[in-house]
Parts: structure tokens; C-alpha cells; sequence
């Protein structure tokens, strides 16, 4: 009989043999050896290469296991990288900012109700497009935004030892540990480490940071994120939209996914923990950045406040920690949740085997150039008319008259005193504007989903009555009990039938009172709430498509109530039931 050695086997089994030839009972022990790896299976050379190593990973699974062509990558010491994405902030000038509200809506939670309750806050970026370096453009969302960077991955333990060490690490053969998140540090080592790497890239590699156009001595730099620029990162950023950074509590997933797609936690109570993971083995998020729910918790730069009745309270505790970890549970992960850690504890600086971070690109408000010119003529034109009225109506502007008092001030008191009362008008026009904006988009996104309620009232109808028909149809052949059965069903769906054509039609009563408001909203108004839910229902999946398509019928019976077209509720059905798949 003939054997095939395996290759793997063939070289040392050879020597083996040759180097007992001249002892039998070695020789007898090495044919025994042989004999059994004869008939044994032919293991791979990969697959025995990655039993050798399954404790290693290579130095790119430390820093960007998943590269995407969206990836906007930094240099580090020793070769290495990190990897950033561009988060835009939807903004129409630098003095405006969008409202946000972090936190998590728990009602399941009550012990809870002044920790992490959403608040009321905003959130804008230190970055205009043309501050952001030529590459980095082609990158970056379209239309009037404001920009900062999150980095991709939570930092990891190479990274780590890059910036920290005064000598590199082992990148031939990192180990088993280095690509996962740094953890087991305090606060004050992460702002550290973002010190140094800063002071790293401007002594080698400058151009790697933004910088402020016009600007010589200004520059972007590395830092830790506040709460909001983290959470919203984390919710999606500019791919959620408004709507779902206000009513969600984790970012929108499909239907077929959970939560453990995107995050290494611990699912039940009681269960075994699953263990720290390295970075990026679990989904993105819609942002594309990895691991913002669970594997480490997060430390931002905010002090932890508690959130009470939608603002947050004025006591300054410790730092908050962000997202959970692989030791937390389901509740625990959510984008919105806030946990408090001190900075100290009695045996020095607080850290955690579960704590580590990722930072930021951001950038001062007021660099050189021509930014102080822009804000000044921002100040200037911002507040100075009243917020918009109904279409075609104006109002008394109460500033023209304290120009005149200015002007006629008897002395610098009187005209102090004015010129207060003056930036105070402004300011409440401002804030009256982005009300105004806020209940215009508020208008429209109720029609867009009356919409979505008509047809489903009809489609109700329409199957209740198809079944109607079917049910008078065997009523004919029926007899006895099976009859009296069946004009007790044919009852109660007359009835049901009733119901339906009376919330039908309140429902087309309302919604054309929605499109009688919106007709009436000032054209800049109109507008801008238009192009803020087109933005919000911009994705790709199902529901955002049909959304979209909402939003589009809805505009036409606007335009047409505000030239004057009479629209009855027959024909609003009529487009809303047969235009959805146009």
C-alpha cells in the first residue's frame, strides 16, 4: 500500500528518521509516530499558520480593521494611524447651532428620571468646508454644514503605547491585545494622550489638521468630545436625521438586526460577560464609526450633571461615561444613557477595566482671518427684523423706533440702557425665528405622516369591505346557526365600517387644516422647513423612501392652496391613494 506524507509532515519526519538510525528503540517509537501521521487528515498551511498565530493580530486590525473610502486617516508615531470621519452639523450661519435633545426617554426606568432624561441643548462644529484640507472636501456631506471629526474606533492598546511610550512598540508581532480598546486609565491620561498627539502631529505632520482659511497662527486639534458631539456621533450624526435623533433611543437598525450586531454587551441579566472585543468586530453604525455602544464605555469632556426637567441641573460632579460596555446590559448601551465616574477616588485618579475613549478633531470659535469680520456682520443682521409672519403679512419692527432713541439719547446712561433693551429684542427675535422654524417643520412633518394614516385607514377599509362582499356571498347559502353566525360577523363589521369612514374622513379634515397652515407660513420659512425634512427622510431604506414621497405630495397641495386652487378632501384622497408608487 502507498502512503502520501503530507507535505507539511514529509521534511521532519525525514530528519527524525535519519537521526535515529542508529538507536532502535527511537527508531520503533519514530515509525510509530509516522504511522499515525499517515492517516491522519492533511491540515493546510493557512489553516495551521492561523493556529499558530490565533492569538496574534496584525497592526492594521489596531487601528482601521475596516477601511471605507469615507476615511479620513492621520497619521501617528511608529508608522501607525488613526482613522476620523467627518461629522456635519446642519447650520445656515456660524451663530446658529442645531437644537439637540440627549438623553434617553426611559419611562421603565423611573429611579432614573432626573439622571438621564433627555434635556434641551445644541450642537454645531468648529469647521467651515473650506477650513477642512482639499481631500478631506470630497468627503463631506453636501449642503450649509458645520464640521468636527470622531474618531472611527475607540482608541486601542497600540495606539496607545504609540503616543505614550517614549519607544515604539512590537508592530511585526503587536499581540493579542493591541487592537483592543485602551482601558484601565484615568481621565487625565486621555486628555493627555490628546495633548501629546496633537503636539506630535504639528511637529510632524502640520498638515494633517485643518486650519482656519486665512489663518497663519490658528489650528484644529485633538481633544476629548463633549456629551453632545458624542452621542450624536453615535445616534448617526447627519445620517439620522432630526426626527430620529429626537424620538429614537438607538440608532435605526433593519428589521432582521439587534442590537448585537452593533455591540459587544452582556444581553440578560445574570449572564456570563462575553469579554472585552478588539475594535471594529461588530457593524458601524450609520456614520460608519464602530463600538459607540458597549465593548469599552466612553469618557467625554463634559462634567455629569443630572437632566431635569428638560435642562441640566447647575451641580458639576464627576466626568460622564458614555455607551456602556461589554460588562453592560441591554439598557445600559443606548446612545442616550449617562453614567457619572469621579475624577478621583481615595487611592488617586478614578479608571476602570471597562473605560476607555475616542477623541475628537475640533478647532476654537474665534480664529483669525476673516471669522471675526463674519460674526460681527452675523450679530449685525441676526434678530434685527421680527420673526416671519404669515405669508404676505408684516409687523412693526420695535428696533426702528430704539435706533431713533439711540440717536436722540441725552447721555451715555440713557443710551447704555437703550442699546441693552436693543440686544435684547434681538436676541428674542432670534429665538422667535428658530421657534418659528421648529413649529414649521413640526407642520409639515404632521402631514407627511397624516398621509401615511389615510392610507391606512382605506387600506383597512378596503379589506374589510372585500370581506364584507364575501361574507353576503355565503349568508346566501347559509342556514340555521351557521346564518345567524354570520349576520352577527356582518354586524359587527358594519359597524367597524362606520368607524372607519368617520376616522377617515377626520383624518382628511385634519390633514387639509395642516396644508391650510403650511399655505399660510412665510415663503423663507416654507422653505427651510421643507429642506430640513427632505434631509431627514434622505435614506435609502423603505420607510425614509416613503416618507420622501410623502413629503413631495404634501408640498404640491400646499402650492396649490397657496395659489388659490380649490382642493377638496375627495381629491387630496384621491392623490394621496393613487399617486404613493408615482
Amino acid at each position: 500500500m502507498r502512503y502520501n506524507v503530507c507535505p507539511l509532515f514529509r521534511a521532519p519526519l525525514l530528519r527524525g528518521l535519519a537521526a535515529t538510525a542508529c538507536c532502535p528503540l527511537l527508531l520503533s517509537m519514530m515509525l510509530v509516530v509516522m504511522f499515525t501521521l499517515l492517516l491522519a487528515p492533511c491540515a493546510s498551511r493557512p489553516a495551521l499558520a492561523a493556529l499558530a498565530r490565533k492569538a496574534d493580530v496584525s497592526t492594521a486590525d489596531a487601528f482601521n480593521p475596516k477601511p471605507s473610502d469615507t476615511d479620513v486617516i492621520l497619521p501617528m508615531p511608529c508608522g501607525l494611524s488613526m482613522v476620523f470621519k467627518l461629522v456635519a452639523v446642519p447650520a445656515k450661519g456660524l451663530l446658529w447651532d442645531m437644537p439637540m435633545r440627549p438623553g434617553v426617554d426611559d419611562s421603565a426606568h423611573q429611579e432614573r428620571a432626573y439622571y438621564d432624561r433627555r434635556f434641551n441643548t445644541a450642537l454645531s462644529g468648529s469647521f467651515t468646508l473650506e477650513d477642512l484640507p482639499a481631500a478631506w472636501r470630497k468627503l463631506a456631506p453636501q449642503g450649509q454644514n458645520f464640521f468636527y471629526l470622531v474618531a472611527k474606533y475607540e482608541v486601542s492598546n497600540l495606539q496607545w503605547r504609540a503616543i505614550m511610550d517614549n519607544a515604539c512598540p512590537d508592530t511585526a508581532q503587536p499581540g493579542a491585545e493591541a487592537a483592543r480598546p485602551v482601558t484601565d486609565i484615568s481621565w487625565y491620561d486621555a486628555v493627555d494622550f490628546t495633548r501629546r498627539y496633537t503636539t506630535w502631529l504639528l511637529q510632524n505632520a502640520p498638515d494633517s489638521l485643518p486650519r482656519f482659511a486665512g489663518d497663519q497662527r490658528n489650528v484644529g486639534f485633538v481633544r476629548l468630545p463633549t456629551e453632545v458631539e458624542w452621542e450624536y456621533a453615535a445616534r448617526g450624526g447627519q445620517t439620522a436625521g432630526s426626527q430620529l435623533l429626537l424620538q429614537e433611543n438607538f440608532f435605526a437598525m433593519q428589521p432582521e438586526e439587534s442590537k448585537a450586531d452593533y455591540a459587544v454587551f452582556r444581553p440578560e441579566q445574570g449572564a456570563r460577560a462575553e469579554g472585552m472585543a478588539n475594535i471594529g468586530t461588530r457593524k458601524p453604525n450609520p456614520l460608519g464609526i464602530y463600538d459607540t455602544a458597549g465593548n469599552a464605555a466612553e469618557m467625554v469632556l463634559d462634567t455629569f450633571r443630572f437632566s431635569m426637567a428638560g435642562r441640566q441641573h447647575g451641580s458639576a460632579g464627576g466626568f460622564v461615561r458614555k455607551g456602556g460596555s461589554f460588562l453592560s446590559g441591554d439598557a445600559e448601551i443606548l446612545p442616550g444613557r449617562r453614567e457619572e465616574t469621579p475624577f478621583f477616588m481615595v487611592d488617586g485618579p478614578a479608571h476602570a477595566r471597562d473605560l476607555g475613549f475616542r477623541p475628537v478633531i475640533s478647532g476654537i470659535n474665534t480664529p483669525g482671518g476673516a471669522r471675526p469680520q463674519e460674526l460681527t456682520a452675523e450679530w449685525n443682521k441676526a434678530g434685527e427684523k421680527p420673526a416671519p409672519l404669515a405669508d404676505g403679512q408684516t409687523a412693526r419692527n420695535p428696533l426702528d423706533e430704539l435706533d431713533r432713541l439711540l440717536a436722540a439719547a441725552p447721555d451715555d446712561t440713557s443710551r447704555k440702557n437703550l442699546q441693552e433693551l436693543r440686544n435684547t429684542i434681538k436676541e428674542n427675535n432670534i429665538m422667535l425665528e428658530r421657534q418659528k422654524q421648529m413649529e414649521a417643520q413640526s407642520l409639515l412633518r404632521t402631514g407627511v405622516y397624516m398621509i401615511e394614516t389615510i392610507r391606512n385607514y382605506a387600506s383597512r377599509r378596503n379589506t374589510l369591505k372585500t370581506q364584507m362582499e364575501s361574507m353576503e356571498r355565503d349568508k346566501a347559502a347559509a342556514k340555521g346557526a351557521e346564518l345567524e353566525k354570520l349576520k352577527k360577523i356582518l354586524d359587527t363589521a358594519q359597524r367597524g365600517m362606520v368607524m372607519l369612514n368617520t376616522s377617515l374622513e377626520k383624518s382628511l379634515t385634519f390633514y387639509r387644516s395642516k396644508v391650510e397652515e403650511s399655505a399660510l407660513l412665510a415663503p423663507e420659512v416654507l422653505a427651510a422647513a421643507n429642506e430640513s425634512l427632505t434631509k431627514d427622510f434622505s435614506g435609502a431604506d423603505p420607510f425614509n423612501e416613503n416618507m420622501h414621497k410623502n413629503l413631495e405630495l404634501y408640498r404640491l397641495h400646499v402650492d396649490a392652496m397657496r395659489k388659490n386652487k380649490l382642493l377638496s378632501r375627495e381629491s387630496m384622497q384621491k392623490d394621496i391613494l393613487e399617486r404613493r408608487f408615482q
